[in-house]
Order: structure tokens, then sequence, then C-alpha cells
């Protein structure tokens, strides 16, 4: 256990300055916190390639099993198979195939290889099929087994897509499961908690109180609007709208006049977010605009975009997370 506790060490610091460096050098991120881009431009008129460029998850830089299933490896060692990490992976498959035309045989097999193990792997419980994530988050009194609205959200979005692909039905029907945990209060074992009387869809479903990790909630109403688009599915649509209606609502609350908040969970104080998840929630609202033509998307995601692009608003921010960081145990 000593003997690897320097490099452990190491890579923990490593990726601390790498995200450090990457507000001033962007082309430094790594895989896992990579630059993805509003990847439309008006309202999606049938399910296509994802809201995000994810392209630059295509070359996973760590153990890929003899399925063809990546593997997630902790700075410990410790391995797990992550359905997040598997289901980005996947989109960073199809945004491939979604360039050749869908004409890559290849890559449409190595897909849906992921989505088949989405299928294996989800778990048919009283409150839907779900996928389990198998670590401790002591922050937020989160323990194995537990599942968020983020890997339901993006399963959701690779599963529609094989569907697309294959027109194999199991694929849809198991999203009509999948969906289930957005009706449930995260006291009830589901997916919802509430801030100052807003419902939102958690990424991390805390029995302590609301997180509200605002790029997590945006990533599941992708999955929902998916759903809704390759079948109409009108509980997922009304799902979106709720979602829609309270992301509208709470924004104001995660800008802190120079910069975005992460989560919500010790507000009023200022937890920042990184470069990177600062991007990704501009282009996901920005995404989401098109999707829907709220306003009050569009607005925070401009407005977020001028504070990216001010060098004293980015030394601000990430001073002050220098100043207030905390590390997640995730």
């Amino acid at each position: 256990m000593k003997r690897n506790s320097k490099p452990t060490e190491i890579k923990i610091l490593s990726h601390f300055i790498n995200k450090i460096l990457v507000f001033y050098k962007p082309d430094l991120a790594t895989y896992w916190h990579t630059i993805t881009q509003c990847a439309i431009s008006s309202k999606p008129l049938e399910l296509d390639r994802y809201y995000l460029d994810f392209s630059s998850k295509f070359n996973y830089p760590g153990k890929i099993d003899g399925l063809g299933i990546p593997i997630y490896e902790f700075p410990d060692k410790r391995s797990i198979y992550h359905p997040i990490v598997i289901c980005q992976y996947a989109l960073g498959i199809f945004e491939k195939l979604h360039y050749s035309g869908y004409r890559e045989e290849k890559l449409k097999q190595k897909f849906l290889k992921q989505a088949d193990w989405l299928i294996e792997n989800g778990v048919d419980t009283p409150k839907g099929v779900v996928w389990y994530i198998d670590i401790n988050i002591e922050e937020y009194g989160l323990y194995p087994p537990w599942y968020s609205a983020l890997s339901q959200g993006e399963a959701i979005s690779v599963l529609t897509r094989a569907y697309k692909i294959s027109n194999n039905l199991d694929y849809l029907t198991i999203c009509e499961k999948a969906i289930i945990p957005f009706s449930i209060n995260v006291d009830s074992g589901g997916l919802v908690n509430t801030f100052n009387g807003i419902p939102i869809y958690e990424e991390y479903p805390s029995p302590k109180k609301t997180v509200a990790v605002l790029n997590g909630f945006m990533f599941s109403l992708f999955g929902l609007y998916d759903l809704y688009l390759v079948s109409n599915n009108s509980k997922a649509f009304k799902l979106f709208e709720k979602g829609i209606d309270s992301l509208a609502k709470i924004l104001k609350y995660y800008d802190i006049g120079y910069w975005s908040r992460y989560y919500l969970f010790d507000y009023p104080k200022q937890y920042n977010s990184s470069y990177t998840y600062h991007n990704i929630m501009i282009n996901q609202l920005m995404a989401l605009y098109h999707i829907t033509g709220n306003e009050e998307l569009k607005r925070y995601s401009v407005k977020w975009e001028r504070y990216k692009n001010s060098n004293i608003d980015k030394t601000r921010a990430l001073l002050k997370k220098l100043f207030y960081a905390r590390k997640l145990k995730v």
C-alpha cells in the first residue's frame, strides 16, 4: 500500500496542475476534461448526432477489456466498469460514426457493444432500470449501490442511438424503464431533489441535501429529449419540459457575476466550476436553447461565454477556486 502512495500522489498533483493550466491553455485538457462544443445549430427534427461534440472521447487512454468495453482506473489502481465512462466513450464512437455517414460497419459494431453492455448491466428495480456506480462519496452520503441522473440520461442517449442504427426494440424498452426514477424523489429512492422549491434531477442523489451539479442535470435532459425524439414518448417529454422549466428558474443561483458555480451543495458559498465544466455548461445551455427556444438558457450561455473570454474573470475564478477548493472523492 505504501509502495503505491507516491505514484498516486503524483498523479493527483499532475491532474490538479493540469486543471489550473487549462484556464489559459484549453488545448492542454486531458481526456477526462476535454473541451466539448455544442454540435447543433438548430432544433433537431430527428435523432442524430449528440448535442455536444464528443469525438474527443473516442481515443480512450485507459484499459479496454476483451469485449471492447473501457475500464475506469482510480489513482490507487482500483478498477471498475463505470457507466458514465462507458456512455461517453460510446458517444465519442457515435460521433465518428456520424462523420462516416453511418456507413462504417466497424464503428457501428464498436458502438453497439457499449449499448449491449448497458442492456446487460442495467439493474431492473421497483424504481426502474438503473446503472449503479461503485464509488463511495462520503461527502454526499453516497455508498454503493447508488445511481445518477447523469448516467441515466447518457445511457438513454446511447441506447436510443443504438435503436436508430439497429431497429432493435430492446434498446427502447430499457429506455422506457430508465426514465422512471426521474419521477421519484431522492428520499424515496429516485433522482428528484429540490433547491428553493425548484425540482432538479440529481447527478449525486444525496440523502443529506440537494447537490444540484448543473452539468449533470443538463446531461440528463438530453437523454429525456432523445427518448421523446426517437419514439414520441409523452412521459419523457413531460419530464424534459419539467426539467427545462426548472433549469430556467435555477440558473440565477449558479451565476456569481464573473463565473459559474459547479453545484449548489454549499450555497451561497462559491465553489467555482473548473474551466472545462464552465465551458461544458455554456455549450449545454446553447444546445438546450436550440432545442427549446428558451431565451433564458441562451442569455446565460452568452453571459458565461463572456466571462470565459475575459482574462480578468478567468483569473478571478481560478484564484477563488484555488482558495476555496476541496476535492470531491470521486
